[in-house]
């Protein structure tokens, strides 16, 4: 085949139709990334007590602990550390590739309304965003089912999409 009549076949100028992403395959999506940042939170937890105890420094955070005296601080450390590692861990896939593993494993990826990259500020907005789908009984998340454009409360307050993934036709 010339290259004129690849050309003609498949124009390069011709972007394939997507279409925007459902309530269920973006729910199924949530949940894998939950299930992965869970056994992330629980090897991080077991690699870091047996650092403590193969080093020794179990007594030395024992005496930290007897001098703090106060086991909602280790809580709290804990906590803040682990919402720290997963707004980074959305914010991080959306604004680097456009989606995060469980997005990725169901072939949908986050977008601008335009189509183009989000931003690190419009991902972080998008992740603050989805406290105020969740709060009202999760109702901005469920609005997906029933909007037309199936965005979200926290897509539109983002100015984002999220659309299938188009398959790369075979040659």
């Amino acid at each position: 085949m010339t290259p004129e009549l690849v050309e003609q076949r498949n124009p390069p100028h011709v972007a394939h139709k997507t279409h925007p992403a459902g309530f269920f395959s973006r729910f199924e999506a949530f949940v894998i990334d939950l299930v992965i940042l869970s056994v992330i939170q629980l090897v991080a937890s077991a690699f870091i007590q047996t650092v403590l105890k193969f080093f020794r420094l179990t007594g030395l955070v024992g005496r930290i602990q007897t001098f703090l005296d106060n086991t909602t601080l280790d809580i709290a450390v804990g906590s803040t550390v682990f919402a720290l590692f997963v707004i980074g861990y959305f914010v991080f896939f959306w604004t680097l590739v456009g989606y995060t593993p469980g997005k990725a494993v169901l072939g949908i990826k986050v977008v601008r309304r335009n189509g183009g990259k989000l931003s690190f500020w419009r991902s972080l907005v998008r992740f603050f965003a989805y406290w105020i789908s969740v709060i009202p009984l999760g109702l901005g998340f469920f609005w997906i089912l029933w909007d037309p454009d199936r965005q979200g409360w926290h897509d539109k307050i983002a100015g984002s999409q999220v659309l299938y993934i188009p398959k790369k036709p075979h040659r």
